[in-house]
């Protein structure tokens, strides 16, 4: 009887915990919708939701239960985060595999631009400092001194030509240069936040192994159905993937019924209640080389949907975000950024809806679908 219990209240805390909103069709394919005519949400994105009831049926839980349950969210998080630093190192080692032949062709143009500058200088020392003095003092004609005086001028431009691209080539060789590093630099960051999370869900993985050795048999059916349940939604994230190139058109939406309006895709619902849970976010955006690959929530990440990445929130947590006169609507499906300091990650578009092509702090705050 005990374990029938545990299992209800499992099934009923997982379906509180997560899901709420969008439950349409799961496939992408009719995405297409008009500004004046808002189509019905067309993807089954799964949501965050708070449940009030989320405490009290912990509460009902032994303790042994409770820590095993605590065991598979801290294990799906780590997890989630280990997928994210792994499309994040596979993207970074392509971008330095390409930064090196920017190098390389750099320092080509620098030695190209270095051998041209030390024959010049070879050159103006053969000839003699008072070379070109020489030859505007020896015109017999004006004609003639005008003439060789024009020649003198193109032979000075050309020198000061030859000076420039050496600059030219050296600087950009610079910048090449140190590009590289700060990639290379990103990688070990990366790498070694990588091992701290393996490290971590070794340890926790060690500890759900002890744990649930020590449960009966009704507990260790909660949390295998706790497990199925991260699983399932999943797959819920993977069906709502938007196959990059298909057209996302816009629509607005409003937050409490205020007159401001945000702008969303079409698929999203069009209302939404604050939630009172407000930060300034410190944004930076990602999308060249992430596009079309797998987020840490499962579902493809696509460079032109409103979506963002965070640490700390859990996938379909919705934000409400404001730069200036811009507002915007994304939700989460991926983890990062994981560099100190910032604390959300932009899609691309997400980005440039709010007007901003590097860093920016904007107000963000957590939101839920209406509808």
């Amino acid at each position: 009887m005990r374990g029938s219990r545990l299992i209800r209240m499992t099934v009923t805390w997982a379906a509180t915990f997560a899901l709420a909103g969008a439950t349409a069709s799961a496939q992408p394919a009719s995405v297409e919708s008009s500004e004046s005519e808002p189509a019905e949400a067309a993807l089954s994105i799964p949501f965050a939701t708070l449940s009030s009831d989320l405490s009290a049926i912990r509460q009902e839980l032994d303790a042994a239960t409770t820590r095993a349950l605590q065991l598979e969210d801290e294990i799906a998080g780590v997890e989630a985060d280990t997928r994210a630093l792994d499309e994040r190192i596979s993207v970074t080692a392509e971008r330095i595999v390409e930064q090196r032949a920017k190098v390389e062709a750099a320092d080509t143009r620098l030695a190209i631009a270095q051998l041209r500058y030390e024959l010049r200088l070879i050159d103006v020392y053969k000839r003699g400092s008072f070379e070109s003095f020489t030859l505007l003092f020896t015109a017999e004609t004006i004609t003639e001194l005008v003439s060789r005086a024009s020649v003198l001028s193109r032979i000075a431009e050309s020198d000061s030509q030859v000076v420039a691209d050496l600059a030219i080539a050296a600087a950009d060789a610079r910048y090449q240069a140190s590009t590289l590093a700060a990639l290379h630099d990103q990688d070990r960051q990366l790498q070694a936040e990588q091992q701290a999370r393996l490290r971590a869900l070794a340890s926790l993985l060690e500890e759900q192994e002890q744990q649930v050795a020590q449960l009966t048999s009704e507990a260790r059916e909660v949390v295998l159905r706790a497990r199925r349940f991260t699983a399932e939604t999943r797959q819920q994230w993977r069906l709502a993937s938007i196959p990059t190139g298909t057209a996302i058109p816009r629509a607005v939406a409003t937050v409490d019924g205020k007159p401001a309006e945000y702008v969303i895709p079409a698929y999203m619902p069009r209302s939404y209640s604050a939630t009172g849970q407000s930060f300034a976010a410190v944004c930076s955006w990602y999308g060249p080389g992430f596009n079309g690959r797998t987020s840490a929530s499962g579902q493809t990440f696509n460079e032109d949907d409103l979506t963002c990445a965070s640490r700390t929130l859990p996938f379909g947590t919705v934000l409400a975000l404001t730069r200036g006169e811009r507002r915007v609507i994304v939700y989460v499906n991926d983890r990062g950024p994981y560099i100190d300091g910032r604390d959300l990650d932009l899609s691309k578009a997400a980005a440039q809806a709010l007007g901003f092509s590097g860093v920016a702090t904007v107000h963000a705050e957590i939101v839920m679908p209406l509808q």
